[in-house]
């Protein structure tokens, strides 16, 4: 993985899964981890109509112009679900996990932080094979 923020949220949830005090923040490092990552993986991109963007945040203000009113992350599930085969319910979940551990109970099991681990460590594999 040489994608730099990626890379970066990558690190600290390993380090904080071996710490094993903050496991709420193991999800959300795992999450903003894959975020970066897909993200990274998608751009450039070419839509459908054969519009080129650079960057997520291209796309994302484009479709505002267009008057879609989705939000970054919901955009950003659909075009995992659509570019990276085998990633869009993984992505989902682990989005879903972090929403839930950052807005309404940051008190995680090691069981779950381990699975959200594993979803990104997924995610990862299934984006590098992506290409293949």
């Amino acid at each position: 993985m040489a994608k730099t923020h990626s890379k970066h949220n990558f690190d600290v949830c390993d380090f904080l899964l071996q710490d094993g005090r903050f496991y709420d923040w193991v999800i959300t490092t795992a999450f903003y981890s894959a975020l970066h990552h897909v993200q990274e993986e998608i751009f450039p991109f070419i839509d459908k109509d054969g519009n080129s963007y650079s960057t997520f945040e291209q796309y994302f203000s484009k479709s505002r112009r267009d008057g879609n009113k989705i939000s970054k992350h919901k955009l950003t599930i659909k075009l995992v679900e659509q570019q990276i085969n085998g990633a869009g319910t993984l992505y989902r979940q682990l989005h879903d996990m972090c929403r839930t551990c950052r807005y309404r109970n940051y008190i995680v099991s090691k069981k779950k932080a381990n699975v959200a681990k594993s979803y990104l460590d997924k995610i990862l594999k299934l984006s590098a094979s992506n290409g293949d």
